[in-house]
């Protein structure tokens, strides 16, 4: 690509060189001050794809050019996408209006570009709205009462983020295994050496509920522990709470050697990009997933995104911090429909309907760069999406 550098007194002198030398179609790709006037960056309109020029004045030189170029790129691309936004709004106002209930409603663009491009032609607005709540509540997985993994029993580890709930959680999952199988039958046992008063708070509850309590600082210590508990029908095990990010979230991976499942306990009244990170790292191998914090969550379509699109069972939700009454079982009717109703809340961040084309800019600007590396878009997920 044949980019050139023009210093001129003033812009009107400056536009006429670059004309006379490359062209009335060429493209000035830059301007800035300079000492003796304006400094035009501009190349010929057929060269724009070739590249950077090999013999390019300097390195610096070369990094602006580039750098201009991919700011060029980008306002092309966020115009081109208002304008498609619009186009499509004018030609398919069904399936537009879909897209923005999802993402008003939290829910991400992966999950709203797969459902919007397998809504059936012909619907209405309204038949839209209709189909899509029937196929966000159908691809919600969600555990059913007879396949409760409590009643069956076992040796369950709670695993997630600092402050998610798992301390709170695990006592209100032992108040439901007591009802199930008598205090006799149910231990509970810390792992969690780094959180001060981790062992005690769940001693109180421990001794309100007449069961026994264990600590084990570390796995080895664990492995020698959980013989000793085969005899129990339920064994509820809290575990340290760390970011997604830190290294230690591998101990978790640890327990399954040992024969325990874990529950992958996700706050949901978090943004969705941590949600899609907790899951990404606690979800993987869990067994089923608790959701907390739904009394936090005015907007509960991140968390019920990346449900969906991880396919990993909800067990339970908790909302609150009452032992045992806050801890239900799900309902996959009940919780879309909260989604959806929280989209139609009016907060400083929903969006216009002028804001919806620069809205699509941005989308489309995000999609061309490179995805997460743990596959945020989640393509082979969305396509086991039941949308019939």
């Amino acid at each position: 690509m044949s980019v050139r550098i023009f210093v001129a007194t003033n812009a009107r002198e400056g536009l006429a060189r670059v004309r006379r030398e490359l062209g009335e179609d060429a493209v000035v790709l830059s301007t800035r001050p300079h000492p003796k006037g304006v400094e035009l960056l501009a190349s010929p309109y057929g060269d724009l794809a070739e590249g950077v020029p090999n013999d390019a004045p300097d390195t610096a030189t070369s990094s602006r050019i580039l750098s201009e170029l991919g700011r060029l790129r980008g306002m092309l691309q966020n115009q081109l996408a208002g304008f498609a936004w619009g186009a499509t709004k004018r030609r398919d106002p069904a399936r537009v209006a879909m897209m923005q209930t999802l993402f008003a409603a939290g829910f991400g663009s992966s999950l709203a570009r797969t459902l919007a491009a397998r809504l059936p032609r012909g619907l209405g607005t309204e038949a839209a709205q209709r189909w899509l709540r029937q196929v966000l509540i159908r691809n919600l997985p969600v555990q059913s009462r007879a396949a409760d993994l409590l009643i069956k029993g076992g040796r369950y580890a709670l695993v997630g983020s600092t402050g998610a709930g798992k301390t709170t959680t695990l006592a209100k999952l032992a108040t439901r295994g007591v009802d199930a199988h008598g205090a006799d039958q149910v231990a509970l046992v810390s792992t969690d050496a780094y959180r001060i008063g981790a062992a005690a708070q769940l001693a109180v509850y421990a001794d309100l509920l007449g069961v026994s309590l264990h600590v084990a600082e570390d796995p080895k210590k664990l492995a020698m522990l959980l013989p000793q508990l085969a005899d129990k029908k339920l064994v509820l095990i809290d575990t340290a709470g760390f970011a997604p990010s830190d290294p230690r979230t591998r101990e978790g991976q640890a327990l399954d050697a040992l024969g325990v499942r874990r529950f992958a306990v996700i706050a949901a009244n978090q943004q969705g990009a941590a949600i899609e990170q907790a899951m990404t790292r606690f979800g993987h191998g869990a067994v089923a997933c608790i959701l907390t914090k739904l009394d936090e969550a005015p907007q509960p379509g991140g968390a019920l995104d990346s449900l969906i699109r991880h396919r990993l069972p909800l067990a339970y939700i908790s909302g609150g911090q009452r032992v045992p009454e806050d801890l239900h079982a799900p309902s996959a009717t009940y919780l879309i429909d909260r989604a959806l109703k929280g989209g139609l809340l009016a907060t400083p961040y929903a969006l216009d309907a002028e804001d919806w084309p620069l809205f699509a800019g941005v989308e489309a600007e995000r999609e061309a760069r490179t995805l997460h590396p743990d596959g945020y878009k989640g393509a082979s997920t969305l396509k086991g999406i039941n949308a019939r």
